[in-house]
């Protein structure tokens, strides 16, 4: 009885409730969404950007649209007496920040950058939702507002998802406006939402005053209805945006790229303006007819910031970027099971075994010195017995061992053997790595 108490005890400390952690097993799928996402950036031209965990929290409450804001609610306070820090809930508001503080400016434009990294929310917890999460994103930054730029981010994203493996990627699109219109769309949707104040959620009474366009956001099922006839955007965009969007749409059919016109699509950030973002991916897991399971999942999103370098500080500049959220797409990628291809390692690894405590204290020198000259070294140096260190080997997939006993020590030798045919030679410890590369080629 008491064993099983012993067994069932939790541990004394756990992970952080919403604090997503990367065990060993699952990193083939990280490293494989990295190196696609990254490649693929790279052929773009875009180069890597790594901003500061911690911000000011102002840069946020600024560019989100202030106290209040569903951002500013979500937030990680860090405590201090002078400055007021917060863990970064987005990244796209940090790279315009340095894009003014390193003088990007004055590079040639537009500047394109690709970012990856850890962003904190206080929201709650919930299937692919966490409160520590990775984005992978990029971002567009100077240069004319031009909506090739919106079609090649999208393009890009549209990219990663399909060499990942996705098959079925769909882009939903809208736009809502910019600085000469959304002042009267505002106005229009809080008129509207005013008139169906009691049919929708508190939250959504809330909204239309602080951010209205953030009623669209809602997922609550009383606010649907009411949602279905509020006013078109595309009705109400001025005849600039709507050029705009019609020269996005016109790209991404150049491209071949599938998009869905979404009336209810927005941003949950003030910075957004014209063209904004949704990309999705087929729901269902591999064996499902696309008929059984034709829901789809969002993985990320992105749009056009004009003004945010402005609100931080910064002259008028244009920018459109996107970001995914990798944890939702790890989880789809597994059950999907997506093919990963197998890792290559560039250090071809061989198993080193020693016999005796004598051998064992000169292992590790010669391990070392094997990793100096590029070879790649699995070893037991914890296991005594022969045998299990040939066990490790086998699993370990290594085809040849270099043999190290009492003998060879006192010889300053070793032994080189290949594990698959069993033929063996002794050579020299000086000539030990020349060798053991000519046996792995």
């Amino acid at each position: 009885m008491e064993k099983e108490q012993k067994k069932n005890k939790k541990p004394a400390f756990v992970a952080v409730k919403g604090i997503y952690e990367i065990m060993p097993a699952e990193f083939p799928w990280w490293d494989r969404f990295l190196e696609v996402a990254e490649g693929v950036s790279k052929f773009y031209n875009f180069e890597r950007i790594e901003t500061g965990i911690v911000e000011n929290a102002d840069l946020f409450l600024r560019s989100a649209g202030g106290e209040g804001t569903d951002v500013h609610k979500e937030m990680f306070f860090i405590k201090s007496n002078k400055d007021k820090w917060v863990l970064r809930p987005e990244a796209t508001a940090s790279v315009a920040r340095a894009y003014i503080e390193y003088g990007f400016s004055r590079l040639q434009q537009p500047v394109k950058l690709f970012y990856f990294g850890p962003m904190f929310r206080h929201e709650n917890p919930q299937a692919g939702r966490y409160r520590e999460f990775r984005q992978f994103g990029v971002e567009i930054i100077g240069g004319e507002n031009d909506p090739v730029f919106d079609a090649q981010a999208i393009s890009l994203a549209s990219r990663i998802l399909k060499e990942i493996g996705f098959k079925d990627v769909v882009v939903e699109v809208n736009s809502i406006g910019c600085r000469v219109c959304q002042p009267a769309i505002k106005k229009k949707i809080q008129k509207y939402y005013r008139t169906n104040i009691k049919k929708v959620c508190r939250d959504c009474q809330t909204r239309i005053d602080v951010n209205p366009f953030r009623v669209f956001d809602c997922k609550r099922e009383e606010c649907q209805e009411v949602k279905k006839a509020a006013p078109v955007f595309l009705d109400l965009v001025c005849s600039n945006c709507q050029k705009h969007l019609k020269d996005v749409l016109e790209y991404l059919e150049e491209l071949s790229i599938s998009y869905e016109l979404n009336n209810n699509l927005v941003r949950g950030l003030d910075y957004y303006d014209r063209t904004v973002f949704e990309i999705f991916v087929e729901a269902g897991s591999k064996g499902e007819k696309k008929e059984e399971n034709a829901s789809k999942l969002a993985v990320g999103g992105g749009g056009r910031y004009d003004y945010l370098i402005e609100m931080i500080g910064g002259r008028p500049t244009a920018g459109v970027g996107f970001s995914f959220g990798v944890e939702r797409i790890i989880e789809i990628m597994k059950k999907k099971e997506i093919k990963i291809p197998a890792q290559k390692n560039k250090y071809k690894s061989v198993f080193f075994v020693h016999v005796g405590e004598v051998a064992k204290k000169r292992s590790l020198k010669l391990v070392e010195e094997l990793r100096k000259n590029g070879v790649g070294v699995i070893e037991g140096l914890s296991k005594d017995s022969f045998a299990k260190q040939l066990k490790m080997a086998d699993k370990g997939g290594a085809e040849v061992a270099v043999i190290l006993g009492q003998r060879e020590v006192f010889e300053e030798s070793v032994i080189i053997k290949n594990l698959k045919t069993g033929i063996q030679e002794t050579v020299p410890v000086e000539k030990m790595a020349e060798e053991v590369k000519r046996h792995i080629k």
